[in-house]
């Protein structure tokens, strides 16, 4: 793969496929789609609901901010309308520090929180803890 940042990207989806798949959450690389993204990964949960999952990772996760967060929030969300899944989520796999330090943004409208606005951010082991076989 001649683009380093792509690269980093796919080398991130593959490490989260493959933990949320050892922890009992299938999840699968998908090919890009052009102007019509589906996401970088989909999901199965154990209900059998679909969700599209968005993976940033690189130098602009060390320390972005609100407007960056937001915007990526954005992106997932359209990503997942794209690909037709009933969840979406965003997974942040941040520069420099350990895998465990990944965050899982999930839109609270989709998943158990309907009731709250905004979004909910757990980290990786935490969120395969409460949606995945431990």
């Amino acid at each position: 793969m001649a683009n380093p940042s792509k690269a980093k990207g796919t080398r991130a989806e593959t490490k989260v496929a493959r933990y949320l798949s050892d922890h009992g959450l299938p999840t699968e690389r998908r090919a890009l789609a052009g102007s019509a993204d589906q996401g970088d990964l989909r999901m199965t949960l154990v209900s059998g609901a679909e969700v599209t999952i968005e993976v940033k990772t690189g130098k602009q996760t060390a320390s972005y901010n609100r407007s960056t967060l937001e915007e990526w929030k954005r992106q997932t969300l359209e990503e997942s309308r794209n690909s037709k899944c009933s969840h979406s989520m965003l997974v942040i796999v941040r520069y420099r520090r350990s895998f465990c330090d990944a965050e899982v943004w999930t839109p609270n409208f989709q998943w158990e929180y309907s009731n709250m606005p905004g979004w909910t951010m757990r980290y990786i082991d935490e969120f395969v803890e409460e949606m995945g076989d431990g």
